[in-house]
């Protein structure tokens, strides 16, 4: 298990690589550099989003491709759609009965949402849920979040998901770099 699992460089399939993404790379070099220098273990993942703005002509070796030659090269890419059977179980291990029932009830009439993906997202990357999609070895005891700024209350949903499981302390382990920097809405 690593010390440190590091997210950066959220995008969307409908999006181009932008500044925020430009912004995500120079964050994430200082927080390496600080990791090497106290010899702490680390990941680099990155969740792309191919469910909220789907696009299937999303270029994914053009991403990576570009984020290697920038000198990042993510250990992990996921498709935020493949984490569907893993909100799934997440929405089962809720303790919260209303909120169980008011997401399970998103899910069924309308789609997954934001929060429940991030929530899910992060347990898996804490290693409290598993999935074939994820390998254990990419797994850490703390995570650091590369985002926009714009994604704060989307976060804090998600948060307070996780503080609704019995994995609730998890949230102690979640630490944010936000940018100022254009998302979507």
């Amino acid at each position: 298990m690593n010390d440190v699992s590091v997210e950066y460089a959220h995008i969307y399939t409908n999006q181009k690589i932008g500044d925020e993404h430009r912004l995500s790379l120079r964050r994430l070099g200082e927080i390496r550099r600080n990791l090497t220098e106290h010899k702490r273990s680390y990941s680099l993942v990155i969740m792309v989003d191919d469910y909220s703005f789907p696009d299937p002509t999303f270029d994914y070796d053009k991403f990576i491709n570009w984020l290697a030659q920038n000198g990042h090269r993510p250990d992990v890419v996921i498709k935020e759609s493949s984490l569907r059977e893993t909100c799934d179980e997440l929405l089962e291990i809720i303790t919260d009965g209303t909120l169980q029932d008011d997401l399970k009830r998103y899910v069924r009439e309308k789609k997954y949402p934001c929060s429940l993906f991030i929530a899910a997202w992060y347990l898996l990357r804490l290693g409290h849920l598993k999935s074939d999609i994820f390998d254990v070895a990419n797994q850490a005891k703390t995570l650091v979040n590369i985002l926009p700024t714009s994604f704060k209350p989307y976060e804090a949903k998600g948060l307070n998901i996780i503080k609704n499981t019995p994995f609730f302390e998890a949230v102690n382990d979640i630490q944010y770099e936000f940018l100022d920097g254009r998302s979507i809405d």
